[in-house]
């Protein structure tokens, strides 16, 4: 990937082409603005200019064109350079949705997308009650801290905040948002919106939630929030998407404090142009499948009738390598941020599954894997 990152340096296009794709997305595309509670649909249109964009963009170099105004947030976590690749242009989505939830207001600014991941700017508006001195004090602070909120994600379809406050309000009375052991159940088993979790299906999925800092000004704290799934058939893009955040806490003096009552949805319409890889593999008995975006990883090997030759996530992961186009090799283990996964292998005979899923610390040239190797055996993508 530092090759391909390293090449495209010092590649050129042509002069011309910057102002071209930047004036046909800018006529394509509305002003941003905020909304209340609802989601923008897909556009065949948009989707159709996003593609033609791609296939330009892939002929010349990816980091002289830049079309898409990242956010800071993200630019910080892929690199500035991310925003111009072909892969950053296709995954890239302006969103600014807004969902008031009463004295909270959560707005999505922006999301980079692919069928089996979605990373979100998110802020979270504090109820104008909060003591912003406070909280302000507890973001600079070395001692204190700020909590980031518990966020659960939900194939509902679209999904209001008066459907939501209305099925919900009396499970929340008596709940303490500071207290895990309080709220917990609520969150993972309780809600209206449980049986639409995404850990409900057999998809699984692992993700994360890292603060960004608070804005006194306007009483915000802004979060980098992801999601991948780890397999299965779910795209992330087939429908809309539901986001339940949970009050973040403060923490002062050692004292746990919750900076609002009641959880809050935000439901948008995930986009993106496919850049989803997958391939499986069958060998007597024993198979394997994978699945690649720019973002993730997710591979599965398993053997119904001998033993399975990984018995953990880890093993598994460090015999993975990328198998590029030019005939290079990179270990997966070298691109990978974080692992989840499972096992399920027989103690008596050792036959079952591994799997594991990782995100990956920069964007993936996809376009430049042919294949993904595990161990001995092979699985070509398409």
């Amino acid at each position: 990937m530092n090759r391909y990152h390293e090449s495209m340096e010092h590649c050129a296009p042509p002069p011309e082409l910057e102002e071209q794709l930047r004036e046909a997305v800018l006529s394509a595309e509305p002003e941003p603005q905020a909304r209340t509670a609802v989601y923008r649909p897909r556009g065949f249109f948009r989707k159709a200019l996003l593609a033609a964009v791609l296939i330009v963009t892939l002929t010349v170099s990816a980091g002289a064109v830049v079309i898409a105004n990242w956010d800071a947030i993200l630019a910080s976590r892929f690199g500035e350079w991310a925003a111009s690749t072909p892969m950053g242009q296709a995954a890239f989505q302006e969103v600014y949705v807004t969902s008031v939830c009463d004295d909270v207001t959560l707005t999505v600014r922006q999301a980079l997308v692919s069928e089996k991941s979605v990373y979100l700017v998110l802020d979270y508006q504090l109820p104008d009650t909060v003591d912003r001195e406070a909280v302000q004090r507890a973001d600079q602070s070395d001692d204190d801290f700020i909590y980031p909120p518990e966020i659960g994600y939900y194939l509902t379809g679209d999904f209001s905040w008066a459907d939501f406050k209305a099925a919900d309000l009396k499970r929340w009375h008596g709940l303490d948002w500071s207290d895990f052991t309080s709220y917990g159940d609520y969150f993972l088993s309780w809600n209206t919106l449980q049986p639409y979790r995404l850990s409900n299906f057999s998809h699984g999925g692992s993700g994360e939630v890292a603060s960004q800092g608070y804005d006194p000004e306007t009483n915000t704290l802004a979060y980098l929030c992801s999601i991948t799934a780890k397999d299965g058939d779910l795209d992330f893009t087939a429908q809309p998407l539901t986001v339940m955040v949970l009050p973040p806490q403060l923490s002062t003096g050692g004292q746990v404090t919750a900076l609002a009552t009641h959880p809050a949805i935000l439901t948008f319409q995930p986009e993106a142009v496919s850049q989803t890889w997958t391939g499986s593999l069958r060998q007597d008995s024993l198979y394997a499948q994978v699945t690649l975006s720019p973002f993730a990883i997710s591979v599965k090997l398993g053997d119904v009738s001998a033993p399975v030759p990984y018995e953990s996530i880890d093993n598994l992961l460090q015999a993975t390598t990328l198998v590029c186009r030019d005939g290079t090799t990179q270990p997966v283990r070298e691109l990978a941020t974080g692992l989840t996964g499972s096992t399920s292998i027989s103690q008596d005979d050792g036959h079952g599954s591994v799997s594991f899923t990782s995100q990956f610390q920069d964007l993936l040239d996809v376009s430049q894997v042919a294949a993904v190797q595990v161990g001995d055996i092979q699985i070509p993508l398409e």
